[in-house]
């Protein structure tokens, strides 16, 4: 069997940075997604797949360190391969590099299958690649624990989720999260960022997100009533 390992150039347009012509943390989550999705499509656990199942993908956490900042209009490589599947829950792994195969962008991921019907989680048991794993890791280290931030009169951010907030799974892409980052950071150059994936959120949900700096970086924790939505730490 062939190694589960998927490689694909990509160029990046302006429209993918900021005012600082620094990658967007969106656009970061954005390219993961997108590379995940289509590999997993090839090593038979696509959308369509699972979907005949009554089976979807969920992002539970996913974290990056931006070695150096690539620029705009780079052609880049960005590659993504699987690890062997957890007890409850499913990493991969990513890169993105430049045509000479220096590491821009290093990050990986933890993903949980859902049931379409209960909406509860299921067993990894249920799901199968086809293909030999790579052994590649990029981290070590497991996922930081994030702090919680509590709530307070003051939330640094409020927002409504809208109708292009949702992806076909009905409820706001993990994309859209960052966007909520980014606008209630202090810090703008992010070059460490992780988030926690805690609850989902629907159409017309309204979050408040609070925001606490120590020694570890940023925080922030996202509300949705008294239910936590997510959490992240940047620096």
């Amino acid at each position: 069997m062939a190694i589960m390992k998927y490689e694909t150039k990509i160029t990046l347009y302006n429209s993918y940075f900021d005012i600082n012509d620094n990658l967007k943390i969106q656009s970061i989550l954005a390219i993961f997604q997108d590379v995940a999705s289509i590999h997993a499509g090839l090593i038979g656990v696509g959308y369509a797949e699972m979907k005949n199942q009554n089976l979807y993908w969920v992002l539970s956490r996913v974290k990056y360190d931006i070695i150096n900042m690539p620029h705009i209009d780079q052609t880049v490589i960005v590659t993504t391969w699987p690890h062997k599947k957890g007890l409850v829950d499913f990493d991969r792994d990513f890169l993105i590099c430049d045509e000479d195969n220096n590491i821009l962008i290093k990050g990986t991921s933890k993903w949980c299958v859902i049931d379409s019907i209960t909406r509860r989680f299921c067993k990894p048991d249920n799901v199968n690649y086809i293909g030999e794993y790579c052994e590649d890791i990029n981290y070590t280290e497991k996922f930081t624990k994030t702090s919680i931030v509590e709530k307070t009169e003051n939330a640094r951010l409020n927002y409504t989720v809208s109708y292009y907030d949702l992806d076909h799974n009905q409820h706001m892409n993990n994309t859209n999260y960052a966007i909520l980052a980014i606008n209630s950071l202090d810090n703008k150059n992010v070059q460490h960022f992780q988030i926690n994936f805690i609850n989902e959120c629907k159409l017309n949900d309204k979050i408040e997100v609070y925001h606490m700096a120590d020694e570890q970086g940023e925080h922030l924790t996202g509300y949705s009533g008294d239910k936590i939505i997510f959490s992240t730490l940047s620096r």
